[in-house]
């Protein structure tokens, strides 16, 4: 059993301290005993072991263990079927795109030809119109 004792304000107010010491209030070895004292994060956790039943840890680490399990399984499984569609769009799909651009070239190509050869046409008749006039025979081919 704990008994407490009141100190008056008066009490503390009558004090002296002296400066003989050094400039702290406290001596070194209060201060090696307060840094003792002070307890970490990991020191608060691994106390929760004695207030937390044996059961009701185990319960919790299963539950943690399975939920990395089925997280990781999940991660490994998309990176899986990223692997697979990247090197299926590689495989199939770039040579289908290279070709379309191919044919997509030819086609322009045929269209500048025949282009050019209207062209052509078109100021060969009507030179040929032009000639048709000035002279009234013209020979085949011509």
């Amino acid at each position: 059993m704990v008994k407490l004792e009141e100190v008056s304000l008066d009490h503390v107010e009558e004090e002296e301290y002296t400066d003989t010491d050094s400039s702290s209030v406290y001596s070194s070895d209060e201060d090696e005993d307060d840094v003792d004292n002070i307890e970490s994060i990991m020191d608060r956790i691994l106390a929760l072991q004695d207030v937390i039943p044996a059961k009701t840890r185990k319960s919790i680490s299963d539950k943690c263990s399975s939920i990395y399990g089925w997280g990781k399984h999940g991660v490994k499984f998309l990176g899986n079927s990223a692997w697979v569609l990247t090197t299926s769009a590689l495989l199939l799909v770039l040579p289908l795109m290279i070709e379309l651009e191919h044919e997509q070239g030819l086609i322009e190509y045929e269209k500048m030809q025949q282009q050019s050869s209207q062209m052509l046409s078109q100021t060969s008749s009507g030179q040929q119109q032009q000639k048709k006039p000035a002279s009234g025979i013209v020979p085949p081919g011509f």
